[in-house]
């Protein structure tokens, strides 16, 4: 059996010896006497690294076993050196003791306990078993930050079936031997197999990302130490940039933003007023003594308004009333019909006129790229 090195979560190099060595379908499973690589467990994925010469591209347990999946060979019986990729373990170790953090006050609060985890490259969720709201949820990110600042220690124990049935402590499961706890001081006591950092110093920061209602409970995403720095850098480069832009305090760029919109939503209106004016004008002046097919052309109007336009054209016509729109290339169309099937027909249109679109029968839309000539050719044929 496998000695297992990584309650000392800090513990990233080590000397062991080759147990066994088995060829994969992708790489090799390498069994040691002793490990410090962590395997896949309580939410958190298997470590990764170097064994000697060859890459650990994953750590998980088989048959009782600590498997480390590597790209090649090592000799059964050699003594290797084992090297656990830092980057990748110091970063999981603060989320995952991150979590353990606020749900200690969240658990303490609310008394809610953590029924679903998972530590994501790009944020870790929690699934709590009731609702929270944005205020205790708030409170709870702050208290864990001023943990953090305390530097409060962070103890691995393994109880014995004496002591565990007279201890309080956060478990997914019912378990009564062999039970790793985790422990952050005056803060939280939770059964986890995962490799944490010594103390809450080492976290760095932990934010709350978001929360949403899930399954009658809440799921929050977090992210905490390096990860929630970066993560925060990277938005505050994209608000420095902004204020760059807009000429901005970054303190004032959410009401310049804001201002901005409100003045791009009445400019929107204005135009559609006057897009309406201008559909209205067109209708009042539409004709079609022949009440044969016929096109109308219009500029600087949307979709909206050119539907108004078809809508009125058709009562017109016999067959099919076209608007077109002018664009930088071609124009786009609404074409009705009470008479003419035009979902069939609009095959046709499309291939005449260099165009695609579609719709139902008693109107299609779309764009093509034919001149005007073409267009009014066209449409004296249907």
């Amino acid at each position: 059996m496998t000695e297992k090195l990584f309650d000392n979560g800090m513990l990233m190099d080590f000397d062991a010896k080759v147990i066994s060595c088995t060829e994969i379908k992708k790489g090799w499973e390498i069994v040691l006497d002793r490990t410090a690589f962590f395997p896949e467990g309580g939410g958190q994925a298997g470590d990764v690294g170097r064994l000697g010469d060859t890459e650990v591209l994953d750590t998980y347990e088989k048959n009782g076993e600590v498997i480390h999946k590597c790209k090649s060979a090592l000799e059964v019986g050699a003594e290797v050196h084992g090297s656990v990729n830092y980057n990748v373990r110091i970063r999981r170790m603060q989320n995952h003791s991150g979590e353990h953090l606020i749900m200690g006050f969240i658990h303490a609060k609310l008394g809610y306990e953590n029924v679903g985890f998972h530590l994501g490259t790009s944020e870790v969720t929690l699934d709590l078993n009731g609702v929270i709201s944005d205020e205790d949820l708030a409170e709870c990110e702050i208290k864990a930050n001023e943990a953090i600042a305390k530097d409060l220690p962070i103890t691995i124990t393994y109880p014995d079936s004496e002591s565990l049935s007279g201890m309080e402590y956060r478990s997914k499961l019912e378990m009564t031997e062999n039970v790793r706890i985790v422990t952050i001081e005056d803060v939280d006591v939770c059964a986890c197999c995962a490799p944490h950092v010594g103390s809450t110093g080492q976290i760095g920061i932990i934010k709350v990302l978001s929360s949403e209602s899930y399954k009658g409970g809440t799921r929050v995403h977090i992210l905490c130490g390096l990860d929630a720095f970066e993560l925060l850098k990277q938005k505050q480069d994209t608000v420095s940039a902004l204020s760059k832009l807009l000429s901005s305090k970054p303190e004032k760029v959410y009401q310049f933003v804001e201002k901005l919109l409100a003045e791009n939503n009445e400019l929107k209106r204005q135009i559609a007023d006057i897009e309406r004016q201008k559909a209205q004008d067109i209708i009042d002046s539409l004709s079609n003594d022949g009440r044969g097919s016929f096109c109308v052309f219009t500029k600087g109007i949307g979709r909206d308004a050119m539907r108004e336009i078809a809508n009125k054209a058709v009562l017109l016509t016999d067959g099919a009333a076209g608007v077109f729109g002018e664009e930088a290339q071609g124009f786009s169309y609404i074409i009705a019909s009470n008479s003419v099937a035009l979902r069939a027909k609009s095959k046709e249109i499309n291939q005449a006129l260099g165009g695609k679109g579609g719709g139902s029968d008693q109107m299609i839309q779309g764009s093509v790229t034919a001149s005007k000539e073409d267009i009014e050719a066209f449409f004296k044929t249907i």
